[in-house]
Protein backbone atom coordinates (compact mmCIF):
# COMPACT_ATOMS: atom_id res chain seq x y z
CA UNK A 1 0.00 0.00 0.00
CA UNK A 2 1.52 3.34 -1.01
CA UNK A 3 2.43 5.66 1.81
CA UNK A 4 0.30 8.70 2.52
CA UNK A 5 3.03 10.97 1.22
CA UNK A 6 2.50 9.61 -2.29
CA UNK A 7 -1.02 11.05 -2.38
CA UNK A 8 -2.21 14.61 -2.88
CA UNK A 9 -5.34 15.64 -0.99
CA UNK A 10 -7.95 17.96 -2.45
CA UNK A 11 -11.73 18.09 -2.67
CA UNK A 12 -14.63 18.88 -4.97
CA UNK A 13 -18.30 19.68 -4.42
CA UNK A 14 -20.79 17.29 -5.99
CA UNK A 15 -24.56 16.79 -5.63
CA UNK A 16 -25.81 14.14 -3.23
CA UNK A 17 -27.00 11.95 -6.11
CA UNK A 18 -23.40 11.60 -7.34
CA UNK A 19 -22.28 10.44 -3.89
CA UNK A 20 -25.06 7.85 -3.85
CA UNK A 21 -23.94 6.57 -7.26
CA UNK A 22 -20.38 6.42 -5.98
CA UNK A 23 -21.58 4.34 -3.03
CA UNK A 24 -23.18 1.87 -5.47
CA UNK A 25 -19.86 1.50 -7.32
CA UNK A 26 -18.04 1.05 -4.01
CA UNK A 27 -20.41 -1.73 -2.92
CA UNK A 28 -20.21 -3.41 -6.32
CA UNK A 29 -16.43 -3.59 -6.18
CA UNK A 30 -15.94 -3.94 -2.44
CA UNK A 31 -13.48 -1.06 -2.27
CA UNK A 32 -13.13 2.07 -0.14
CA UNK A 33 -14.34 5.47 -1.33
CA UNK A 34 -10.78 6.76 -1.83
CA UNK A 35 -9.74 3.71 -3.83
CA UNK A 36 -12.91 3.80 -5.92
CA UNK A 37 -12.50 7.47 -6.82
CA UNK A 38 -8.85 6.91 -7.73
CA UNK A 39 -9.74 4.00 -10.00
CA UNK A 40 -12.65 5.81 -11.68
CA UNK A 41 -10.55 8.93 -12.30
CA UNK A 42 -7.61 6.94 -13.65
CA UNK A 43 -9.90 5.03 -16.03
CA UNK A 44 -11.57 8.31 -17.04
CA UNK A 45 -8.23 9.90 -17.92
CA UNK A 46 -7.21 6.77 -19.82
CA UNK A 47 -10.39 6.99 -21.94
CA UNK A 48 -10.22 10.74 -22.51
CA UNK A 49 -6.55 11.29 -23.34
CA UNK A 50 -6.47 9.48 -26.72
CA UNK A 51 -9.77 11.05 -27.84
CA UNK A 52 -9.91 14.22 -29.93
CA UNK A 53 -10.55 17.18 -27.59
CA UNK A 54 -13.96 17.80 -29.16
CA UNK A 55 -14.93 14.14 -28.69
CA UNK A 56 -14.14 13.92 -24.99
CA UNK A 57 -17.05 13.55 -22.59
CA UNK A 58 -18.37 15.97 -20.00
CA UNK A 59 -21.25 15.73 -17.59
CA UNK A 60 -24.23 18.01 -18.23
CA UNK A 61 -23.82 19.48 -14.72
CA UNK A 62 -20.57 21.16 -15.80
CA UNK A 63 -22.27 23.18 -18.54
CA UNK A 64 -25.06 24.11 -16.12
CA UNK A 65 -22.65 24.94 -13.25
CA UNK A 66 -24.46 22.53 -10.94
CA UNK A 67 -24.26 22.58 -7.97
CA UNK A 68 -24.25 26.36 -8.34
CA UNK A 69 -21.79 28.65 -6.52
CA UNK A 70 -23.16 30.66 -3.59
CA UNK A 71 -25.01 33.82 -4.54
CA UNK A 72 -22.98 35.93 -2.10
CA UNK A 73 -19.64 35.51 -0.41
CA UNK A 74 -21.28 34.70 2.94
CA UNK A 75 -23.84 32.29 1.51
CA UNK A 76 -23.38 28.54 2.09
CA UNK A 77 -22.05 26.36 -0.71
CA UNK A 78 -24.40 23.98 -2.48
CA UNK A 79 -23.56 20.32 -2.89
CA UNK A 80 -21.51 18.03 -0.69
CA UNK A 81 -17.76 18.12 -0.29
CA UNK A 82 -16.04 14.98 -1.59
CA UNK A 83 -12.49 14.51 -0.34
CA UNK A 84 -10.01 13.17 -2.86
CA UNK A 85 -6.70 11.44 -2.11
CA UNK A 86 -5.08 11.06 -5.49
CA UNK A 87 -1.67 9.94 -6.76
CA UNK A 88 0.59 12.86 -7.62
CA UNK A 89 -0.20 14.14 -11.11
CA UNK A 90 -3.58 12.42 -11.51
CA UNK A 91 -5.57 15.57 -10.67
CA UNK A 92 -3.61 17.61 -13.24
CA UNK A 93 -4.13 14.96 -15.92
CA UNK A 94 -7.84 14.86 -15.13
CA UNK A 95 -8.13 18.66 -15.37
CA UNK A 96 -6.30 18.63 -18.72
CA UNK A 97 -8.97 16.44 -20.36
CA UNK A 98 -11.96 18.19 -18.76
CA UNK A 99 -14.34 20.75 -20.21
CA UNK A 100 -13.30 24.41 -20.06
CA UNK A 101 -16.02 26.81 -21.15
CA UNK A 102 -14.94 30.04 -22.88
CA UNK A 103 -13.93 32.70 -20.37
CA UNK A 104 -13.40 30.31 -17.44
CA UNK A 105 -10.16 30.24 -15.47
CA UNK A 106 -8.86 28.14 -12.56
CA UNK A 107 -8.53 31.23 -10.32
CA UNK A 108 -11.06 33.95 -10.94
CA UNK A 109 -14.25 35.56 -9.67
CA UNK A 110 -16.58 32.78 -8.55
CA UNK A 111 -18.79 33.23 -11.63
CA UNK A 112 -15.77 32.68 -13.90
CA UNK A 113 -14.08 29.80 -12.10
CA UNK A 114 -13.62 26.61 -14.07
CA UNK A 115 -14.35 23.37 -12.23
CA UNK A 116 -12.26 21.02 -14.30
CA UNK A 117 -11.58 18.49 -11.54
CA UNK A 118 -15.25 18.48 -10.53
CA UNK A 119 -16.12 17.81 -14.17
CA UNK A 120 -13.70 14.87 -14.27
CA UNK A 121 -15.12 13.37 -11.07
CA UNK A 122 -18.76 13.81 -12.13
CA UNK A 123 -18.10 12.38 -15.59
CA UNK A 124 -16.13 9.44 -14.21
CA UNK A 125 -18.88 8.50 -11.72
CA UNK A 126 -21.68 8.94 -14.26
CA UNK A 127 -19.84 6.74 -16.77
CA UNK A 128 -19.69 3.94 -14.18
CA UNK A 129 -23.10 4.50 -12.55
CA UNK A 130 -25.70 6.95 -13.95
CA UNK A 131 -27.30 9.28 -11.40
CA UNK A 132 -29.91 12.01 -11.32
CA UNK A 133 -31.86 14.27 -9.01
CA UNK A 134 -34.59 16.89 -9.31
CA UNK A 135 -32.33 19.36 -11.14
CA UNK A 136 -30.74 16.80 -13.52
CA UNK A 137 -33.71 14.49 -14.06
CA UNK A 138 -34.36 13.73 -17.72
CA UNK A 139 -31.33 15.60 -19.07
CA UNK A 140 -28.99 13.83 -21.48
CA UNK A 141 -26.14 13.14 -19.02
CA UNK A 142 -22.88 12.82 -20.98
CA UNK A 143 -22.17 15.29 -23.78
CA UNK A 144 -19.21 15.51 -26.08
CA UNK A 145 -17.17 18.65 -25.56
CA UNK A 146 -18.13 20.20 -28.88
CA UNK A 147 -21.82 19.71 -28.11
CA UNK A 148 -21.30 21.27 -24.67
CA UNK A 149 -19.57 24.29 -26.20
CA UNK A 150 -22.42 24.82 -28.66
CA UNK A 151 -24.97 24.54 -25.85
CA UNK A 152 -23.04 27.29 -24.08
CA UNK A 153 -23.03 29.38 -27.28
CA UNK A 154 -26.83 29.19 -27.35
CA UNK A 155 -27.03 30.29 -23.73
CA UNK A 156 -24.64 33.16 -24.48
CA UNK A 157 -26.70 34.57 -27.33
CA UNK A 158 -29.98 33.98 -25.48
CA UNK A 159 -28.69 36.21 -22.69
CA UNK A 160 -26.88 38.64 -24.98
CA UNK A 161 -25.94 42.18 -23.99
CA UNK A 162 -26.26 45.06 -26.42
CA UNK A 163 -22.50 45.40 -27.10
CA UNK A 164 -22.35 41.70 -27.99
CA UNK A 165 -25.49 41.82 -30.10
CA UNK A 166 -24.20 44.69 -32.23
CA UNK A 167 -20.98 42.76 -32.89
CA UNK A 168 -22.67 39.41 -33.57
CA UNK A 169 -25.33 40.95 -35.78
CA UNK A 170 -22.72 42.83 -37.84
CA UNK A 171 -20.76 39.61 -38.34
CA UNK A 172 -23.94 37.76 -39.29
CA UNK A 173 -24.74 40.31 -41.99
CA UNK A 174 -21.17 40.24 -43.21
CA UNK A 175 -21.19 36.45 -43.50
CA UNK A 176 -24.49 36.58 -45.36
CA UNK A 177 -23.09 39.15 -47.80
CA UNK A 178 -25.81 41.64 -46.87
CA UNK A 179 -25.43 45.41 -47.08
CA UNK A 180 -26.25 47.29 -43.93
CA UNK A 181 -25.19 50.12 -41.70
CA UNK A 182 -23.23 47.83 -39.36
CA UNK A 183 -20.95 46.48 -42.12
CA UNK A 184 -21.14 49.08 -44.86
CA UNK A 185 -17.83 50.72 -45.68
CA UNK A 186 -15.59 48.16 -43.98
CA UNK A 187 -12.49 47.30 -45.98
CA UNK A 188 -11.18 43.74 -46.16
CA UNK A 189 -8.90 44.14 -43.14
CA UNK A 190 -11.71 45.58 -41.02
CA UNK A 191 -13.98 42.72 -42.05
CA UNK A 192 -11.30 40.22 -41.08
CA UNK A 193 -10.90 41.83 -37.67
CA UNK A 194 -14.65 41.86 -37.13
CA UNK A 195 -14.94 38.12 -37.80
CA UNK A 196 -11.84 37.31 -35.74
CA UNK A 197 -13.27 39.30 -32.84
CA UNK A 198 -16.49 37.27 -32.95
CA UNK A 199 -14.49 34.04 -32.94
CA UNK A 200 -12.55 35.25 -29.88
CA UNK A 201 -15.76 36.35 -28.14
CA UNK A 202 -17.45 33.00 -28.67
CA UNK A 203 -14.47 30.74 -28.03
CA UNK A 204 -12.26 32.52 -25.51
CA UNK A 205 -13.58 35.48 -23.52
CA UNK A 206 -17.29 34.93 -22.78
CA UNK A 207 -18.64 36.52 -19.61
CA UNK A 208 -20.31 34.41 -16.93
CA UNK A 209 -23.08 34.88 -14.41
CA UNK A 210 -25.67 32.74 -12.61
CA UNK A 211 -28.24 33.98 -15.14
CA UNK A 212 -26.34 32.49 -18.07
CA UNK A 213 -26.17 29.09 -16.38
CA UNK A 214 -29.90 29.24 -15.64
CA UNK A 215 -30.45 30.05 -19.31
CA UNK A 216 -28.25 27.09 -20.30
CA UNK A 217 -30.40 24.84 -18.12
CA UNK A 218 -33.59 26.14 -19.79
CA UNK A 219 -32.14 25.43 -23.24
CA UNK A 220 -31.00 21.99 -22.13
CA UNK A 221 -34.51 21.24 -20.86
CA UNK A 222 -35.84 22.23 -24.26
CA UNK A 223 -33.45 20.20 -26.39
CA UNK A 224 -31.68 17.56 -24.31
CA UNK A 225 -34.56 15.71 -22.69
CA UNK A 226 -36.92 12.99 -23.85
CA UNK A 227 -36.58 10.76 -26.90
CA UNK A 228 -34.93 13.50 -28.98
CA UNK A 229 -32.20 14.21 -26.43
CA UNK A 230 -29.60 12.00 -28.08
CA UNK A 231 -30.48 13.28 -31.55
CA UNK A 232 -30.18 16.90 -30.39
CA UNK A 233 -26.84 16.18 -28.71
CA UNK A 234 -25.68 15.03 -32.13
CA UNK A 235 -27.08 18.22 -33.67
CA UNK A 236 -25.15 20.33 -31.17
CA UNK A 237 -22.01 18.31 -31.81
CA UNK A 238 -22.19 18.42 -35.60
CA UNK A 239 -23.11 22.10 -35.90
CA UNK A 240 -24.00 22.97 -39.45
CA UNK A 241 -27.37 23.93 -40.85
CA UNK A 242 -29.74 22.86 -38.07
CA UNK A 243 -27.56 24.31 -35.34
CA UNK A 244 -26.98 27.52 -37.31
CA UNK A 245 -30.73 27.97 -37.67
CA UNK A 246 -31.23 27.40 -33.94
CA UNK A 247 -28.41 29.85 -33.17
CA UNK A 248 -30.02 32.57 -35.31
CA UNK A 249 -33.46 31.91 -33.88
CA UNK A 250 -32.02 32.23 -30.38
CA UNK A 251 -30.10 35.43 -31.16
CA UNK A 252 -33.19 37.05 -32.71
CA UNK A 253 -35.80 35.42 -30.48
CA UNK A 254 -39.10 37.19 -30.02
CA UNK A 255 -40.10 38.50 -26.62
CA UNK A 256 -42.28 35.51 -25.74
CA UNK A 257 -39.57 33.01 -26.67
CA UNK A 258 -36.90 35.00 -24.88
CA UNK A 259 -38.97 35.12 -21.71
CA UNK A 260 -39.10 31.33 -21.83
CA UNK A 261 -35.35 31.02 -22.42
CA UNK A 262 -34.59 33.35 -19.51
CA UNK A 263 -37.14 31.92 -17.09
CA UNK A 264 -35.81 32.00 -13.54
CA UNK A 265 -33.30 34.82 -14.07
CA UNK A 266 -33.55 38.05 -12.13
CA UNK A 267 -33.61 41.67 -13.21
CA UNK A 268 -30.03 42.79 -13.64
CA UNK A 269 -28.18 44.75 -16.31
CA UNK A 270 -25.15 42.76 -17.55
CA UNK A 271 -24.17 45.38 -20.15
CA UNK A 272 -20.86 46.13 -18.41
CA UNK A 273 -19.80 42.50 -18.53
CA UNK A 274 -20.79 42.28 -22.17
CA UNK A 275 -18.86 45.44 -23.00
CA UNK A 276 -15.69 44.20 -21.32
CA UNK A 277 -16.05 40.79 -23.01
CA UNK A 278 -16.14 42.51 -26.41
CA UNK A 279 -13.14 44.61 -25.36
CA UNK A 280 -11.21 41.49 -24.33
CA UNK A 281 -12.05 39.83 -27.64
CA UNK A 282 -10.81 42.88 -29.55
CA UNK A 283 -7.72 42.94 -27.39
CA UNK A 284 -7.02 39.28 -28.13
CA UNK A 285 -7.20 39.94 -31.87
CA UNK A 286 -4.86 42.91 -31.40
CA UNK A 287 -2.32 40.65 -29.70
CA UNK A 288 -2.65 38.06 -32.47
CA UNK A 289 -2.00 40.77 -35.05
CA UNK A 290 0.92 42.02 -32.96
CA UNK A 291 2.51 38.55 -33.05
CA UNK A 292 2.10 38.45 -36.83
CA UNK A 293 3.70 41.90 -37.08
CA UNK A 294 6.71 40.64 -35.15
CA UNK A 295 7.16 37.36 -37.01
CA UNK A 296 6.33 38.56 -40.52
CA UNK A 297 7.58 42.16 -40.79
CA UNK A 298 7.75 42.10 -44.61
CA UNK A 299 6.50 45.42 -45.90
CA UNK A 300 4.50 46.10 -42.74
CA UNK A 301 5.15 49.52 -41.17
CA UNK A 302 7.68 49.69 -38.35
CA UNK A 303 5.08 51.60 -36.31
CA UNK A 304 1.52 50.48 -35.58
CA UNK A 305 -1.37 51.66 -33.44
CA UNK A 306 -2.47 48.79 -31.19
CA UNK A 307 -6.19 49.25 -30.55
CA UNK A 308 -7.41 48.57 -27.97
CA UNK A 309 -6.26 50.30 -25.89
CA UNK A 310 -4.76 52.71 -28.46
CA UNK A 311 -1.02 52.98 -27.94
CA UNK A 312 1.73 53.19 -30.54
CA UNK A 313 4.25 50.36 -30.90
CA UNK A 314 7.57 50.96 -32.63
CA UNK A 315 9.64 48.03 -33.88
CA UNK A 316 13.39 48.73 -33.86
CA UNK A 317 15.12 48.50 -37.22
CA UNK A 318 16.38 45.00 -38.08
CA UNK A 319 14.67 43.40 -35.06
CA UNK A 320 12.38 40.53 -35.92
CA UNK A 321 10.87 37.35 -34.51
CA UNK A 322 11.29 33.87 -35.98
CA UNK A 323 9.14 30.75 -35.73
CA UNK A 324 11.44 27.95 -36.95
CA UNK A 325 10.09 24.52 -37.87
CA UNK A 326 10.07 22.14 -34.91
CA UNK A 327 11.97 18.89 -34.78
CA UNK A 328 10.21 15.53 -35.08
CA UNK A 329 10.00 15.48 -31.31
CA UNK A 330 8.15 18.80 -31.37
CA UNK A 331 11.09 20.79 -29.98
CA UNK A 332 12.92 23.89 -31.18
CA UNK A 333 16.11 23.01 -33.07
CA UNK A 334 19.46 24.18 -31.78
CA UNK A 335 20.78 26.79 -31.23
CA UNK A 336 17.41 28.36 -30.33
CA UNK A 337 16.89 26.48 -27.01
CA UNK A 338 20.39 27.45 -25.92
CA UNK A 339 19.74 31.11 -26.74
CA UNK A 340 16.55 30.95 -24.71
CA UNK A 341 18.25 29.24 -21.78
CA UNK A 342 21.05 31.82 -21.73
CA UNK A 343 18.60 34.76 -21.76
CA UNK A 344 19.43 36.01 -25.27
CA UNK A 345 15.85 35.67 -26.58
CA UNK A 346 12.25 35.37 -25.40
CA UNK A 347 9.92 32.62 -26.57
CA UNK A 348 6.17 32.99 -27.02
CA UNK A 349 3.41 30.76 -28.47
CA UNK A 350 2.75 31.45 -32.14
CA UNK A 351 0.12 29.48 -34.05
CA UNK A 352 1.10 25.83 -33.50
CA UNK A 353 4.75 26.62 -32.91
CA UNK A 354 7.00 28.82 -30.83
CA UNK A 355 8.45 32.15 -31.88
CA UNK A 356 11.66 33.76 -30.63
CA UNK A 357 12.35 37.51 -30.25
CA UNK A 358 14.37 39.67 -30.78
CA UNK A 359 16.58 38.32 -33.56
CA UNK A 360 18.63 39.83 -36.39
CA UNK A 361 18.96 38.24 -39.81
CA UNK A 362 22.38 36.96 -40.90
CA UNK A 363 23.65 35.22 -44.03
CA UNK A 364 24.98 32.07 -42.35
CA UNK A 365 22.94 29.29 -40.72
CA UNK A 366 20.55 29.30 -38.95
CA UNK A 367 19.73 32.65 -40.58
CA UNK A 368 19.29 34.63 -37.35
CA UNK A 369 21.27 35.68 -34.32
CA UNK A 370 20.33 37.34 -31.01
CA UNK A 371 20.58 41.10 -30.66
CA UNK A 372 23.91 41.75 -28.90
CA UNK A 373 23.71 42.84 -25.24
CA UNK A 374 19.93 42.38 -25.03
CA UNK A 375 19.96 40.36 -21.79
CA UNK A 376 19.15 43.23 -19.39
CA UNK A 377 16.11 44.24 -21.45
CA UNK A 378 14.73 40.69 -21.37
CA UNK A 379 15.68 39.75 -17.80
CA UNK A 380 12.39 40.75 -16.07
CA UNK A 381 10.48 38.34 -18.34
CA UNK A 382 12.31 35.23 -17.20
CA UNK A 383 9.86 34.65 -14.34
CA UNK A 384 6.77 35.12 -16.51
CA UNK A 385 4.66 32.18 -17.75
CA UNK A 386 4.78 31.53 -21.50
CA UNK A 387 1.38 33.09 -22.16
CA UNK A 388 2.53 36.42 -20.66
CA UNK A 389 5.70 36.82 -22.72
CA UNK A 390 4.04 38.36 -25.78
CA UNK A 391 2.53 41.04 -23.54
CA UNK A 392 5.96 41.74 -22.08
CA UNK A 393 7.38 42.23 -25.57
CA UNK A 394 4.56 44.65 -26.32
CA UNK A 395 5.41 46.59 -23.17
CA UNK A 396 9.00 47.03 -24.36
CA UNK A 397 7.82 48.57 -27.65
CA UNK A 398 5.18 50.99 -26.31
CA UNK A 399 6.05 54.56 -27.30
CA UNK A 400 5.26 56.36 -24.06
CA UNK A 401 4.33 60.04 -24.53
CA UNK A 402 3.83 59.54 -28.26
CA UNK A 403 2.54 62.75 -29.90
CA UNK A 404 -0.69 62.28 -31.85
CA UNK A 405 -1.39 64.35 -34.96
CA UNK A 406 -4.77 65.52 -33.74
CA UNK A 407 -6.16 68.44 -31.81
CA UNK A 408 -8.10 66.09 -29.55
CA UNK A 409 -6.58 63.98 -26.81
CA UNK A 410 -6.15 60.32 -27.83
CA UNK A 411 -8.76 57.92 -26.52
CA UNK A 412 -6.14 56.32 -24.29
CA UNK A 413 -3.00 58.41 -23.68
CA UNK A 414 0.20 56.36 -23.39
CA UNK A 415 1.60 57.55 -20.08
CA UNK A 416 3.97 55.62 -17.84
CA UNK A 417 3.73 56.78 -14.25
CA UNK A 418 6.25 55.43 -11.74
CA UNK A 419 6.23 55.73 -7.93
CA UNK A 420 8.28 58.76 -7.00
CA UNK A 421 10.32 56.76 -4.46
CA UNK A 422 11.39 54.30 -7.15
CA UNK A 423 12.25 57.11 -9.54
CA UNK A 424 14.39 58.70 -6.83
CA UNK A 425 16.12 55.44 -5.95
CA UNK A 426 17.13 54.85 -9.57
CA UNK A 427 18.42 58.40 -9.86
CA UNK A 428 15.79 59.72 -12.26
CA UNK A 429 14.63 62.57 -10.01
CA UNK A 430 16.19 64.66 -7.24
CA UNK A 431 15.17 64.68 -3.59
CA UNK A 432 13.48 68.05 -4.13
CA UNK A 433 11.44 66.69 -7.03
CA UNK A 434 10.40 63.73 -4.90
CA UNK A 435 9.28 66.05 -2.08
CA UNK A 436 7.27 68.11 -4.56
CA UNK A 437 5.57 65.00 -5.93
CA UNK A 438 4.71 63.84 -2.41
CA UNK A 439 3.28 67.24 -1.50
CA UNK A 440 1.14 67.30 -4.64
CA UNK A 441 -0.14 63.80 -3.87
CA UNK A 442 -0.98 64.85 -0.32
CA UNK A 443 -2.94 67.85 -1.57
CA UNK A 444 -4.82 65.64 -4.01
CA UNK A 445 -5.75 63.22 -1.20
CA UNK A 446 -7.01 66.08 0.98
CA UNK A 447 -9.10 67.44 -1.89
CA UNK A 448 -10.74 64.03 -2.20
CA UNK A 449 -11.42 63.99 1.55
CA UNK A 450 -12.95 67.48 1.46
CA UNK A 451 -15.18 66.46 -1.45
CA UNK A 452 -16.50 63.53 0.60
CA UNK A 453 -17.21 65.80 3.57
CA UNK A 454 -19.02 68.27 1.31
CA UNK A 455 -21.06 65.44 -0.20
CA UNK A 456 -22.12 64.12 3.20
CA UNK A 457 -23.02 67.67 4.30
CA UNK A 458 -25.17 68.14 1.21
CA UNK A 459 -26.97 64.85 1.85
CA UNK A 460 -27.74 65.61 5.49
CA UNK A 461 -25.29 63.46 7.43
CA UNK A 462 -25.68 63.80 11.19
CA UNK A 463 -23.64 66.41 13.05
CA UNK A 464 -21.65 63.93 15.15
CA UNK A 465 -20.47 62.03 12.06
CA UNK A 466 -19.46 65.23 10.30
CA UNK A 467 -17.49 66.37 13.35
CA UNK A 468 -15.66 63.06 13.48
CA UNK A 469 -14.86 63.26 9.75
CA UNK A 470 -13.42 66.76 10.11
CA UNK A 471 -11.34 65.69 13.10
CA UNK A 472 -10.05 62.63 11.18
CA UNK A 473 -9.16 64.63 8.08
CA UNK A 474 -5.44 64.20 8.76
CA UNK A 475 -5.69 60.43 9.34
CA UNK A 476 -6.73 58.77 6.11
CA UNK A 477 -7.34 55.33 7.61
CA UNK A 478 -9.70 56.63 10.32
CA UNK A 479 -11.42 58.96 7.86
CA UNK A 480 -12.07 56.18 5.35
CA UNK A 481 -13.43 53.82 8.03
CA UNK A 482 -15.94 56.44 9.17
CA UNK A 483 -16.86 57.35 5.57
CA UNK A 484 -17.52 53.67 4.80
CA UNK A 485 -19.70 53.41 7.91
CA UNK A 486 -21.82 56.34 6.73
CA UNK A 487 -21.95 55.23 3.08
CA UNK A 488 -20.04 52.08 2.10
CA UNK A 489 -20.13 52.96 -1.58
CA UNK A 490 -18.66 56.44 -1.16
CA UNK A 491 -16.12 55.38 1.43
CA UNK A 492 -14.84 52.43 -0.60
CA UNK A 493 -14.07 54.68 -3.58
CA UNK A 494 -11.89 57.01 -1.54
CA UNK A 495 -8.21 56.32 -2.24
CA UNK A 496 -4.88 57.81 -1.23
CA UNK A 497 -3.19 59.59 -4.13
CA UNK A 498 0.27 58.11 -4.52
CA UNK A 499 3.28 60.27 -5.31
CA UNK A 500 4.21 59.42 -8.87
CA UNK A 501 6.59 60.61 -11.56
CA UNK A 502 5.87 60.54 -15.27
CA UNK A 503 8.49 58.90 -17.45
CA UNK A 504 9.41 61.56 -20.05
CA UNK A 505 10.99 59.28 -22.65
CA UNK A 506 9.91 56.71 -25.22
CA UNK A 507 9.97 52.92 -25.19
CA UNK A 508 12.20 50.67 -23.11
CA UNK A 509 13.59 49.21 -26.35
CA UNK A 510 14.52 52.71 -27.55
CA UNK A 511 16.28 53.38 -24.24
CA UNK A 512 18.33 50.21 -24.74
CA UNK A 513 19.24 51.23 -28.29
CA UNK A 514 20.28 54.66 -27.03
CA UNK A 515 23.01 52.99 -24.99
CA UNK A 516 21.62 53.51 -21.46
CA UNK A 517 23.08 51.48 -18.60
CA UNK A 518 21.97 47.89 -18.08
CA UNK A 519 20.52 48.77 -14.64
CA UNK A 520 18.37 51.55 -16.08
CA UNK A 521 17.24 49.42 -19.02
CA UNK A 522 16.25 46.51 -16.79
CA UNK A 523 14.44 48.79 -14.35
CA UNK A 524 12.58 50.57 -17.14
CA UNK A 525 11.61 47.27 -18.79
CA UNK A 526 10.04 46.02 -15.56
CA UNK A 527 8.29 49.36 -15.02
CA UNK A 528 6.98 49.35 -18.60
CA UNK A 529 5.44 45.91 -18.12
CA UNK A 530 3.80 46.93 -14.84
CA UNK A 531 2.57 50.14 -16.48
CA UNK A 532 1.14 48.15 -19.38
CA UNK A 533 -0.76 45.85 -17.01
CA UNK A 534 -2.18 48.77 -15.05
CA UNK A 535 -3.16 50.71 -18.16
CA UNK A 536 -4.92 47.66 -19.60
CA UNK A 537 -6.93 47.32 -16.39
CA UNK A 538 -7.90 50.99 -16.61
CA UNK A 539 -8.82 50.64 -20.29
CA UNK A 540 -10.99 47.61 -19.61
CA UNK A 541 -12.72 49.46 -16.79
CA UNK A 542 -13.31 52.25 -19.28
CA UNK A 543 -14.89 49.72 -21.65
CA UNK A 544 -17.28 48.77 -18.82
CA UNK A 545 -18.38 52.40 -18.46
CA UNK A 546 -18.51 53.00 -22.22
CA UNK A 547 -20.82 50.02 -22.68
CA UNK A 548 -23.48 51.70 -20.55
CA UNK A 549 -22.90 55.08 -22.21
CA UNK A 550 -23.05 53.76 -25.79
CA UNK A 551 -25.80 51.18 -25.41
CA UNK A 552 -28.45 52.91 -23.37
CA UNK A 553 -31.97 51.55 -23.40
CA UNK A 554 -33.03 53.90 -26.18
CA UNK A 555 -30.21 52.48 -28.32
CA UNK A 556 -31.24 48.87 -27.71
CA UNK A 557 -31.44 46.83 -30.88
CA UNK A 558 -34.22 44.26 -31.18
CA UNK A 559 -33.10 41.04 -29.56
CA UNK A 560 -30.21 42.63 -27.68
CA UNK A 561 -30.34 42.21 -23.93
CA UNK A 562 -28.52 43.85 -21.06
CA UNK A 563 -29.46 41.39 -18.32
CA UNK A 564 -31.54 38.35 -17.80
CA UNK A 565 -34.26 40.56 -19.28
CA UNK A 566 -34.66 44.20 -20.08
Amino acid sequence: MPGSREFVETNVRVPLCALKALAVVMARNGASRDATVRRLLAEHVQRQQPAHPEDRLTHISTVLRYPPPPVGRKQPHAGTRLRLRLPAGLADRARAVSLHLPGQYPRAHRHYQSRALTDAVMTAIAYAEPFTDEALDGLFPLLRHRAAHNLWRLASVALCTRPEFHLLHAAEKLRDGMEGESVQGLDREQQRRLLDTVVALENEVAWHSPARFITAANIAREHLTGPRGKENERMLYEGGGDFDDLYRDTLHAREETRQKLLHGTVEYDWTGRGGTAVWRAERQVTLQDFAEWLVNPGTEPAQILATPPGWVLLRPDAWTAAAPALTREGQLPQPFPRWQREGHVLTFPYRNRQALWPLQRIQRAPGWEPVPGIEALLAPARALPAEKVLGYIEALLIEWNHPFDTEEEPAFPSILEIPADRAYDIGMITAEERRAAMAEARESTLRGIDEVIARFEAHGADTESLQYLRAARGNFSNFKSEAKRIDARVGSRLQVTRARWRWPGGSAAAEFRAGSSADLVQWLAAAAYQGRELNLELAMHGAWQDAFDRYGRRDRAPGAWGRGRV
